[in-house]
């Protein structure tokens, strides 16, 4: 696929339908809940996000409508200087291991394409330039993602035992 063929864009209200039959998941439970998130209360909560949190979800799909990635992120209220936070990337369970050609000629896969779109907006929101995100530690696909996008100082979750926080500086 080519980058020129996806569109990324914020997440509307009319967007509601479409996202409640989004599907990720192939049964694993952390799968099972960013699904079920995805599909419900996430795009809702970022509807409705206070200006102070500056909340974002985006989602890329094709001219068609298809939704083939969703991501969201918010500044994390609770450190300062504020810091980006990716709360979810989440790819379409029938477009997993699907490649994004560059211009460049270089590919990405549509979760790592998702994600350096977030950093590139965070950039573009002026946020401090240290980010994280949680991943559930059963996870292997998704920590091998913060591995690629240099997500890798790895630090305990204090609010969940299973999930670990992958950090690191927004690339230039």
């Amino acid at each position: 696929m080519n980058v020129a063929d996806l569109r990324v864009r914020h997440v509307t209200v009319a967007d509601l339908p479409t996202l409640s039959a989004f599907r990720c998941s192939i049964g694993e439970s952390w799968e099972d809940v960013v699904e079920e998130q995805v599909r419900g209360a996430l795009p809702r909560r970022y509807l409705a996000v206070p200006p102070r949190f500056d909340g974002r979800m985006l989602f890329g799909h094709l001219d068609d409508g298809e939704i083939l990635v969703v991501g969201a992120h918010h500044i994390e209220p609770t450190l300062v200087p504020d810091v980006g936070y990716t709360e979810v990337v989440a790819v379409a369970l029938d477009r997993r291991r699907t490649l994004v050609e560059l211009p460049d000629g270089d590919t990405l896969s549509l979760g790592a394409l998702m994600l350096l779109t977030i950093f590139r907006q965070m950039r573009e929101l002026r946020r401090h330039r240290r980010t994280f995100v949680r991943v559930d530690r059963r996870n292997a696909r998704s920590l091998a993602l913060c591995d690629r996008v240099g997500l890798v100082d790895e630090r305990p979750d204090l609010h969940d035992g299973g999930l670990v926080q992958r950090w690191g500086e927004l690339p230039e």
